[in-house]
């Protein structure tokens, strides 16, 4: 059968097999959409199967802030990166401009142009609105000028767009709103969770008077709902040191950096109450200036990283000491600069990406996050990107899906029918090359190689192809190709996947 009408059928199937809410499935990064520089502009768009990054070539330039919001089928609303909102074509928003102006960015903020975005990590959000089903309020931190004359987070705004407007593009009616002001909010640790009752918000976000700050968004609005004392007092170094997030399952709420390490509290989602605080300590070394952290998709397992290291913990522990397994340190490759990690996020496919802190070609990836352990296979600059990325974050998205008996789905990575995660253990001898090459992948087995082109166009298959069998690739034109072996006893799921540099 041809190979384009057998991935179609697959395509149906899969589609039709498995079905879940889409809203966080597009993600930008990047700066360049003109291809001048090696800092290019790409999206993860996880609507695709199998998913791939991709560069563009319009839309807005993400080099701190980010985020992003599809409709529940996955197609584009609109997306932030602070200083601008962007429509679904790409465009600037009308009245979408300058968002978080002010005298920051006047004076001391990309000479007033915020090409890259507002500064800040975990510091925006989109939520819909309760009240209107159009409506959508964009929840951001703006720098003030404190009364010590120094910049610092003094209040929590939003801005509310209209999508009904501009012919279904939206609109921005209300922007810069500050809705609530305290002498200091922590930079970062800003995340949002559905109600019990699926249709309103919680917000939280934690002060440096070491209490959180929880809001609600219904039918009536944006407002205040309680101050929770954090039973920790955080350090005011870890502004901006670490992340917050929700578990899947709505139950639990994590707080983590490097100095106050891991605050584990149960979440009411009813009430809004955190309650039963558990703490634990981590390894501080000279590199952890930065630490993140993210949930398993079976609410299970916490990652928590520094910038050298990976630990997971299995929270189930009431001393969360006995659950923490060390899993990997940073193999300390550059890429071109330094890969160590530093801000990590679930997608919707069940694998956890972590992202380094510089600009980099690739980022890492956690392939099994539900598995206790090393059998996680964290993967080391496992993800490949089109060409380099700007330093930047993950979208901040709300936890979706938290009431769907399915919290991810893994058939997004199906390639050619089958449920797969990827393990770049393929190696190709000689590379670049020219005429002959010599394939070697783990565990001598037998089955399918596939020869890819870069835009995804299976170029060569040959069945019953062996671990060490030569392959003629001079048929080839000059590029890079990707390679996939896929086991004829497939078990386990798993694709080993590698690159080939041909040349004339």
């Amino acid at each position: 059968m041809n190979i384009k009408v057998v991935l179609f059928f697959v395509f149906l199937v899969t589609s039709s097999a498995y079905s879940q809410d889409k809203r966080d499935y597009q993600w930008f990064f990047g700066m360049d959409q003109d291809g001048g520089s090696e800092i290019r502009a790409f999206k993860f768009d996880f609507n695709n199967q199998p998913f791939t990054p991709e560069l563009r070539n319009k839309g807005l330039n993400f080099d701190q802030n980010n985020v992003s919001l599809c409709d529940k089928n996955g197609g584009l609303l609109l997306y932030s990166n602070g200083c601008a909102i962007a429509n679904r074509e790409h465009d600037i928003m009308m009245n979408g401009d300058s968002i978080n102006a002010g005298e920051f960015i006047d004076d001391f903020w990309s000479n007033g142009s915020c090409f890259g975005g507002y500064p800040g990590h975990q510091d925006m959000l989109i939520l819909e609105d309760p009240a209107d089903q159009e409506g959508y309020y964009m929840i951001h931190k703006r720098l003030d000028r404190a009364v010590d004359g120094s910049f610092d987070i003094l209040s929590l705004s939003y801005s509310y767009v209209d999508l009904s407007l501009d012919g279904g593009l939206g609109a921005v009616t209300e922007k810069n709103v500050d809705f609530y002001t305290i002498e200091q909010f922590l930079w970062s640790y800003l995340t949002a969770i559905n109600h019990s009752n699926g249709k309103d918000w919680w917000i939280v976000n934690p002060g440096a008077d070491s209490k959180f700050y929880v809001f609600t968004i219904d039918i009536d609005g944006l407002n205040l709902h309680s101050i929770q004392d954090a039973l920790h007092e955080f350090d005011q170094n870890a502004s901006a040191g670490g992340d917050s997030k929700f578990s899947p399952d709505g139950t639990q709420y994590a707080y983590f950096n490097h100095i106050d390490g891991l605050l584990l509290y149960d979440f009411d989602r009813e009430s809004g109450k955190l309650s039963h605080v558990r703490k634990l300590d981590i390894p501080i070394t000279d590199q952890a200036n930065f630490a993140t952290c993210e949930w398993s998709s079976n609410s299970e397992f916490l990652y928590l990283a520094t910038a050298d290291s990976l630990w997971q913990v299995e929270v189930a522990f009431e001393n969360l000491e006995d659950g923490k397994v060390f899993i990997a340190e940073h193999n300390g490759i550059k890429d071109p600069f330094s890969t160590q990690f530093f801000k990590s996020t679930l997608g919707p496919d069940c694998r956890i990406y972590i992202r380094p802190g510089s600009s980099t070609r690739s980022f890492h990836v956690i392939h099994k996050p539900n598995k206790k352990g090393v059998a996680c296979n964290l993967e080391q600059q496992g993800v490949v990107l089109p060409e380099v990325s700007a330093v930047g974050s993950f979208p901040n998205f709300p936890r979706f899906r938290v009431d769907e008996k399915e919290k991810c789905d893994p058939s997004i990575s199906s390639i050619f029918g089958e449920l797969v995660f990827y393990n770049r253990e393929l190696k190709v001898i000689p590379n670049p090359a020219t005429h002959l090459i010599t394939v070697i992948f783990p565990d001598n087995n037998l089955g399918d190689v596939y020869i890819l082109d870069m835009a995804g166009k299976l170029v060569f298959h040959q069945q019953e192809f062996c671990d060490g069998a030569l392959l003629d690739v001079s048929f080839l034109s000059a590029g890079v190709y990707t390679l996939e072996f896929v086991p004829d006893n497939n078990e386990d799921r798993v694709v080993y996947t590698g690159r080939l540099v041909k040349v004339d």
